[in-house]
């Protein structure tokens, strides 16, 4: 009996230090791609043209690891755009406009490398029929049909604005980002990319309640955004909301699939409600999606291997998490909690 209350305590002290690193490395990992450090110095620019030769004035949008949003704009009169304040990693650059096919354009950025990189787009004519008219898209199974919308002619002031806040994130400037995302909502109140990150911004400094409140808005605006319902179940988690969370979140997984943060803070609410099945099946999956830009699922995956009294499966997350990141500011932490889970029970 002694030695089983021994290890009771020992799996106890194992998850309280795990939750610990956990809030120290912080569960707003999201937002990393959308609020850029200041030392994030990488750029992505290029063209959007026609077969022809003829630049397209339309929306270009930007996509890190997990279908993350990194970036959102129009394109210029010469149909130019640039993304900038990018730190390393795999990026897509996107376009669907009407009357063309969709592009996803697949782009490397390696700041030790090549800091700046050019992604030109190429648009050619719709080869179905079906793409000249709002696409309808959905499961009789189900019965859920997503609707298209078609682009819709934007304010250029609301555009500048917008571009302007996109350039502060880059630098690291949060207030003055959110500042003139709120000059081109005063401007276009249901312009659904300036609710969309300035509610990612307010997350990101703790203010969940006017996040919930902005996200909620662009989510009424484009339902069918499964990284908006990403943003808003995280925004629902850190208010300790986790049965909400968990609903919103499986809406954006319905959304999209592969989001590696929808799964993450899926697994993390589902640990937190304590199904713990769920919780490794969508932790497994976020870190398979993902498997360099998701330390914190190693982490959240260890946590729930010690609430299954699973030591070797936790020890084991452990030492992956390590491997990749041997020098994150955590790793000693890390190192002492796994010697204190080899150590001999008293």
């Amino acid at each position: 009996m002694g030695r089983n209350r021994a290890e009771m305590r020992q799996f106890r002290l194992c998850r309280l230090r795990l939750r610990l690193l956990l809030r120290t490395l912080s569960l707003v990992v999201f937002s990393a791609n959308v609020v850029l450090a200041q030392s994030d110095s990488g750029v992505i620019h290029g063209r959007v043209t026609d077969a022809r030769g003829q630049a397209q004035h339309l929306r270009v949008q930007l996509l890190a690891a997990g279908d993350l949003p990194a970036g959102d704009m129009y394109t210029g009169t010469e149909g130019d755009f640039l993304f900038q304040g990018l730190p390393s990693g795999e990026y897509w650059v996107t376009v669907e406009a009407d009357g063309f096919e969709p592009v996803r354009q697949s782009v490397m950025l390696d700041l030790h490398v090549n800091p700046k990189m050019q992604a030109n787009i190429v648009l050619e004519p719709v080869k179905s029929l079906e793409r000249l008219s709002p696409v309808l898209s959905g499961s009789a199974s189900s019965h859920t049909m997503n609707a298209r919308r078609l682009p819709v002619p934007v304010n250029p002031q609301v555009l500048r604005e917008y571009d302007r806040g996109q350039t502060q994130e880059g630098k690291g400037n949060l207030e003055q980002a959110a500042d003139h995302y709120r000059k081109a909502l005063r401007i276009e109140p249901d312009y659904y990319p300036a609710l969309n990150n300035l509610g990612a911004l307010y997350e990101r400094q703790g203010d969940h309640r006017r996040a919930e409140e902005l996200l909620a808005a662009a989510l009424d605006i484009d339902p069918d955004d499964g990284e908006a319902y990403v943003n808003l179940g995280h925004s629902l988690y850190e208010e300790g909301r986790y049965s909400e969370a968990a609903d919103r979140l499986e809406e954006a997984l319905k959304r999209s699939p592969n989001s590696a943060m929808g799964h993450f803070f899926l697994g993390s609410a589902d640990l937190r409600l304590g199904k713990i099945s769920d919780a490794e099946s969508h932790l497994k999956q976020a870190c398979a999606l993902d498997p360099n830009g998701l330390p914190a699922a190693h982490l959240q995956l260890a946590n729930t291997y010690l609430r299954a009294h699973d030591t070797a499966a936790a020890s084991a997350e452990l030492r992956m998490y390590l491997q990749a990141n041997p020098a994150d500011p955590q790793a000693p932490a890390i190192r002492k909690l796994l010697a204190g889970m080899k150590a001999p029970n008293p």
